[in-house]
């Protein structure tokens, strides 16, 4: 599973750089820049990201250990593309799922990330300096909690 996860997030990723290569910047674009200097740079690297941890939780049955994060088995890898403001990941039957980030915001140390998708609403909170993640999903009246680490994207 990593080694076609790694695949086509690879693809997925040379693609969208090809695009961009290919794409003229927009006035706007550089307008924006200028007027906010540093923006880029306040951006961490990419994120790849392993869950080795899910509990999912629920009001009539309480909170249980589960050996998948939704559809994914376990241990299950996303990117966080800061960039181009999308975390992505493959399921098991190999299809590539991209999700848009709609906020990025942080402050010191700790950076959250969250968007929704398909009536489920997600979060993720990383560190700048350590590896620790926590992605957190609500979704049909459950709550998906899972726990892992980071590393730069390559």
């Amino acid at each position: 599973m990593f080694k076609t996860t790694a695949t086509a997030l690879c693809l997925m990723l040379g693609v969208a750089t090809a695009q961009a290569q290919d794409a003229a910047p927009a006035p706007a674009a550089d307008a924006a820049q200028a007027a906010a200097p540093g923006a880029a740079e306040a951006l961490p690297p990419n994120a790849d990201c392993t869950f080795d941890k899910v509990f999912v939780c629920d009001a009539s049955g309480g909170c249980a250990p589960s050996k998948e994060l939704g559809t994914i088995d376990l241990p299950a890898r996303f990117l966080v593309h800061y960039g181009e403001q999308v975390i992505a990941s493959v399921s098991d039957d190999d299809l590539p799922h991209i999700s848009p980030i709609q906020s990025i915001i942080g402050e010191g140390d700790t950076i959250i990330v969250d968007g929704n998708d398909h009536l489920s609403a997600w979060a993720i909170q990383l560190s700048r300096s350590k590896s620790e993640v926590t992605l957190t999903t609500l979704a049909g009246g459950k709550v998906l909690s899972a726990f892992g680490t980071c590393k730069p994207a390559p």
